[in-house]
């Protein structure tokens, strides 16, 4: 790690006093105070890495004089509506009275819009509201917690008061918020994206940031224009935007590399050159580089995998940054099953080593990766064990919806994940129910089985009584090997039952080639089958055959996202056998078509406010695979042919 500190932002967004080295943004800084002028809110979208927060943070701000501008940034924490009010009151002399648990007020009728009231009347400023990182609450909240924050913000947008909110989000997440325009109509109508800056407009930053004279204190430049062009060189040719958190942390890496060999040659400062740029360097994966050289330094102090381990619990499914606590870190690794003691130090190193951040929330300190785009990199270097974990995770989840008992194949299919993740506590539950349910079910088979087999014993008894008495005389010889033999048949004929009764299990479990395969076992018992009985066992099997083919090739169509044909698929099994197992592998597919299309629809809504229409195309033509014919959808795309 360096001796001193390096002088450039890394993954920290620039702000206020930033002024004079943010660069390249002059048009977006305007296009966005425009945008902001003369509306109550404004929904701010990009990709990861375009910079948003630095624009308002740094650009916007700096276009308002402090008497103009008095700005909140919120974060979701574990409730944004708690969040809001709770940093609102931080900021009044004259306080509202908060619920110290939830920080929700006492008084139910106080709304943001009467403690912002309360705001300016002391600070006599417009109050800017600025939900950074506002895709959390979609991924992240409840329903409840999504709907009280959008009723409460449409009350606030119509409140007369200068308060103007910013909702800053990513743009692949914008889709999200359509659920919520029936409780806040005008949550589309003002918005502005901000894209990722081409190569072009990145060597001029580059340039600029390596020719700034704020920053001759801290190295001196050799040649500032081949320099930028031998960084963006470590770019692939096809690559035409750029995150600029890459080049940040790029500079970062180089001036490291200038201050090791300062120490050699004794130079009054480090000196950036093209020769620091090394032939294998790669632009795109720097982060990846980044992370791997700080965990190696953090091998020697923890135990293999440990800073690893608190990083993993600190990304989302979707591989985006989560806010916590020390406590609620420790108890996502207990429930892992992980222990490190020397948390707290470990926190704290991942934090100089700026692969964290700390955020204050009230009272409580909380941690969170240094920005989303390394959130990512650490998703994508998770371990086979964590990524197995994570499948674990998404596997219960599915479960969790399930009611009723388990089948036997779910229990098999659930059981290898528990050596990764154990059972949240409503699984285990199920697992107990279910295990308890196939448990008597299987005495009960069993009793029948000994029933049978006891009445078997008892013929074979009377049988076997029967040939001893008629040993007295051997005209009754005969009539005694006849009866033993009817003995054994009734015993084989009570062994073929049991297997015939096992492979009807098996059928109604869904388990077709295998009830088939027992089918099949059964007709190699020796005993006398009946031309009726050998036709109804051979009928099963040819109709179980056509369930199985059915299945299977409903199960590849929707693969192929195919859900209208799975569906008659498996509308033709149950036609051919009406069972609960077929009926409810119906209803999941609806369901799952349905969640499919709905994802599908999002993504397209999402690409269209984003100004990507191609994309946009794309998705509602994956939606129309997915349910053919509909008709909005094909109006949407007609709408594109149009244009």
């Amino acid at each position: 790690m360096s001796k001193t500190t390096s002088p450039f932002k890394f993954l920290d967004a620039y702000q206020q006093k930033d002024q004079t080295i943010f660069f390249g943004r002059e048009q977006e800084t305007n296009a966005l105070y425009h945008a902001l002028s003369g509306v109550k809110h404004l929904l701010v979208y990009g990709p990861s890495g375009a910079g948003k927060s630095s624009l308002i943070e740094c650009g916007l701000r700096n276009q308002f004089s402090d008497a103009d501008w008095f700005a909140l940034s919120i974060r979701r924490g574990s409730n944004v509506v708690s969040s809001v009010f709770a940093r609102i009151n931080d900021c009044l002399e004259e306080k509202f009275q908060l619920n110290p648990d939830s920080s929700l007020p006492l008084d139910p009728d106080l709304d943001f819009g009467k403690m912002i009231e309360q705001l300016f009347a002391e600070r006599y400023q417009p109050v800017y509201l600025l939900f950074d990182q506002f895709e959390e609450l979609l991924l992240l909240g409840t329903e409840e917690e999504k709907k009280d924050f959008f009723t409460r913000l449409n009350l606030l947008i119509r409140y007369r008061v200068p308060c103007r909110v910013l909702l800053i989000m990513r743009e692949e997440f914008i889709g999200h918020l359509s659920e919520f325009e029936v409780l806040c109509p005008s949550i589309f109508q003002y918005r502005f994206r901000l894209e990722k800056m081409g190569r072009q407009g990145v060597k001029e930053v580059i340039q600029k940031t390596l020719d700034a004279p704020e920053y001759l204190p801290y190295f001196s430049i050799q040649d500032s224009t081949v320099l930028s062009e031998a960084i963006l060189a470590r770019l692939p040719d096809t690559q035409r935007e750029i995150e600029l958190t890459h080049v940040q942390v790029f500079l970062n890496e180089l001036w490291e590399r200038a201050q090791a060999l300062q120490t050699k040659t004794n130079a009054p400062v480090p000196v950036m050159h093209r020769d620091l740029v090394q032939i294998d360097d790669d632009l795109e994966r720097v982060l990846s580089s980044f992370l791997r050289k700080q965990l190696l330094a953090l091998s020697a102090q923890y135990k293999q995998n440990q800073p690893m381990e608190v990083l993993a619990a600190m990304i989302s499914e979707r591989h985006t940054k989560l806010q916590m606590s020390e406590e609620s870190i420790a108890q996502d690794l207990q429930a892992k099953g992980i222990d490190i003691p020397d948390l707290g130090p470990l926190l704290r190193d991942l934090v100089a080593c700026r692969i964290l951040r700390t955020l204050k929330s009230g009272l409580n300190l909380n941690y969170e990766i240094s920005h989303d785009l390394l959130a990512s990199v650490v998703g994508q270097n998770l371990t086979e064990e964590m990524k197995l974990r994570e499948r674990a995770r998404d596997v219960y989840s599915v479960y969790s919806e399930k009611k009723g008992h388990l089948s036997l194949e779910d229990l098999e299919y659930l059981r290898p994940y528990k050596a990764y993740l154990v059972y949240p506590e409503p699984l285990q539950a199920q697992i107990e129910f279910s295990e308890k349910h196939w448990k008597e079910e299987q005495l009960k088979q069993e009793k029948e089985q000994q029933t049978r087999l006891r009445q078997s014993q008892l013929q074979t008894r009377i049988a076997t009584g029967l040939a001893l008495f008629a040993a007295v005389a051997l005209v009754f010889a005969i009539v005694q090997f006849f009866q033993v033999k009817t003995a054994n048949n009734t015993i084989s004929n009570i062994y073929l039952d049991g297997k015939i009764q096992t492979a009807h299990t098996l059928k109604v479990q869904g388990k077709y080639q295998e009830a088939i395969n027992m089918l099949t076992d059964a007709l190699k018992i020796p005993a006398n089958f009946s031309d009726a009985r050998l036709h109804k066992i051979n009928t099963l099997k040819n109709k179980w055959r056509q369930l199985a083919m059915l299945k299977q090739t409903g199960l590849s169509k929707i693969k192929l996202l195919n859900y209208s044909d799975a569906i008659q698929d498996f509308q033709t099994m149950y036609k051919i056998d009406p069972d609960e197992t077929i009926n409810t592998l119906i209803q999941s597919t609806k369901k799952e078509q349905e969640v499919a299309f709905e994802k599908a629809i999002q993504e397209g809504f999402g690409m269209i406010i984003s100004g990507r229409k191609e994309k946009a195309r794309m998705a509602y033509e994956k939606a129309l695979r997915i349910k053919p014919g509909h008709p909005e959808v094909i109006e949407k795309l007609k709408q594109f042919k149009d244009r």
